[in-house]
């Protein structure tokens, strides 16, 4: 028999004082008869048979008919189980986890006459345990009393809060009588102009005298930053241009240097081919005193060679001429971005103007600014002469294009490699 000190609402049915007496279904009844004399205490009997409920015979129901001294001999002395089949009353069964308010609600949902028979628990171990119903309702007015007492305390607490509120809205209301008076009082004070008023009205007059003239020297930075950045977008759009035209220019360089590898790859390929026939010519004839008629083969293989080697350095001359006609047209196209950008440092020059002005009627009413114009005439200046080392370093460049033969310079490198590879 469990019993728990303290009951939470959380409690389930198992948690409730229960009683264990389970019988076989064979067990004579005047067994179960001196067990109900030895503890007044069991609520009644549950009879199984091989591990299975077949039933349960309360207290009360054992009394009814045992009290009779005809059935006390007959019952007393047969197997429980033929009492069990008289009464036919179906057992109550539940889970352990049943809440206690849930068990009490399906206990009374029973006949009139079975609300009062005990309920049998399945433990979580699979044991079977007897709860009275006495027991349940108990313990479910305990749970009612404690929540009352809970709501009591909230009741409290509540009308303590409310008392707070209470105040809290007289301060409000104070508070709010006391701002009215004062609105009402600085209405009064304002139709009287005072001294602080007066000077801030001739301070509007001087500000209002000083945002004209704003205006008018805004005017004239308007019209010459419009022209200015106005040339800026089109140098914009056409460095753009120029540096598509550049781009398309260097994947067509890229390609023909690609073509340059692969006839180096070719020649390198023909040399070795040269350079075993060589040696194989000298194997021959250095077995055989007069020339064999294969000689001739082999000399007209070379001579072959020789042309295909020709071919490919006449490829490779065409090839570096392209490459020069793209590098002319780089320098075209890369003067071209050069004289744009010296016609938006003009138009940045006129701005420059504009702003200098600017700051001279700024200076006249001790405003603080920085220099724009000086910073920006010093960076115009800069850009000026990157762009003229920009075309020295072109000029350079076109001047070594032309200077140099590409083609006999590649010449010349397969002839030497040509001889380093002779045997």
């Amino acid at each position: 028999m469990s019993n728990p000190t303290q009951l939470t609402p959380d409690f389930t049915i198992g948690h409730l004082p229960s009683h264990h007496f389970q019988v076989s279904a064979a067990t004579p009844g005047q067994v179960v008869a001196e067990k109900f004399e030895q503890e007044p205490d069991l609520p009644g009997v549950i009879i199984t048979h091989e591990s299975q409920v077949l039933g349960m015979i309360s207290r009360v129901k054992f009394r009814e008919q045992m009290i009779l001294p005809d059935r006390a001999e007959f019952y007393g002395k047969h197997p429980i189980r033929s009492l069990l089949d008289f009464i036919r009353i179906p057992p109550l069964m539940m889970e352990e986890n049943w809440k206690i308010d849930d068990a009490v609600q399906a206990s009374l949902n029973r006949q009139k006459d079975l609300i009062y028979e005990p309920i049998i628990v399945v433990m979580e171990n699979h044991s079977l345990r007897l709860l009275d119903v006495q027991t349940l309702v108990i313990a479910q007015a305990k749970n009612l009393s404690q929540a009352y007492k809970i709501i009591q305390k909230y009741r409290i607490e509540r009308q303590k809060h409310l008392a707070i509120i209470q105040k809290e809205q007289q301060k409000l209301r104070e508070c709010h009588e006391l701002l009215e008076s004062q609105v009402i009082q600085a209405e009064k004070t304002q139709n009287t102009p005072s001294f602080q008023e007066v000077a801030i009205v001739k301070q509007a007059e001087q500000i209002a005298e000083m945002n004209q003239r704003f205006v008018r020297i805004a005017k004239l930075i308007s019209s010459e930053g419009r022209q200015a950045f106005q040339a800026t977008f089109q140098g914009a759009n056409s460095i753009c241009n120029n540096t598509d035209k550049i781009l398309g220019v260097g994947k067509a360089i890229a390609n023909d240097l690609e073509t340059v590898n692969r006839t180096s790859r070719t020649i390198r390929e023909a040399i070795e081919q040269v350079r075993h026939l060589a040696v194989q010519v000298a194997v021959v004839t250095n077995q055989m005193g007069s020339q064999p008629s294969g000689l001739s083969q082999v000399s007209l293989e070379i001579g072959r060679l020789a042309s295909k080697t020709f071919e490919l350095g006449t490829q490779m001359e065409q090839i570096a001429s392209r490459f020069k006609l793209r590098v002319h047209e780089l320098t075209e196209a890369a003067r071209a971005g050069a004289n744009v950008a010296k016609s938006v440092t003009i138009k940045i020059d006129r701005a420059e103007m504009a702003l200098l002005e600017l700051e001279e009627l700024i200076s006249e009413k001790d405003f603080n600014s920085l220099p724009l114009g000086v910073q920006k005439s010093v960076s115009a200046h800069s850009l000026v002469k990157d762009i003229e080392h920009a075309e020295v370093a072109v000029s350079e460049l076109e001047d070594i294009v032309k200077q140099q033969n590409s083609s006999q310079y590649l010449i010349e490198k397969i002839q030497q490699a040509l001889k380093s590879k002779k045997p």
